[in-house]
């Protein structure tokens, strides 16, 4: 081989590479699609309008809560160098209790129903 067909085979080859290269950016990209899809694919449909409705009751829910009742909390109190008595950790415990009044202000949005199982 001569140094002009080297040089030739070398930008054919270059070429070959870019191509492949962007089919395999596509293809990645289409199975990423693909594979968010497929995710997605058993969820249930939501609106915008619905997506805000449920926003809505949590943000409600979360705004009714008591956070200020004292006893949903748990606190690690220290003494400084000083004598003066702080509060090093507070620990909110009632994380059920948040929970079970979002899912309420959430269920009231829809029609439950209990599915029968065909086996």
């Amino acid at each position: 081989m001569t140094r002009e067909d080297l040089i030739t085979k070398t930008a054919e080859l270059e070429n070959t590479l870019k191509a492949n290269e962007t089919a395999q950016t596509q293809l990645t990209k289409e199975l990423n699609e693909a594979k968010k899809q497929l995710e997605n694919i058993n969820k249930p449909k939501l609106t915008t309008e619905q997506a805000d409705l449920i926003y809505n009751v949590i943000a409600i829910a979360t705004e009714n809560f008591d956070f200020s009742n004292t006893d949903l909390y748990e606190y690690d109190f220290s003494v400084d160098y000083n004598s003066r008595l702080y509060v090093e950790n507070i620990q909110f415990n009632e994380h059920n209790s948040l929970a079970e009044e979002i899912y309420r202000e959430v269920e009231q949005l829809f029609n439950v129903t209990t599915e029968e199982k065909n086996d």
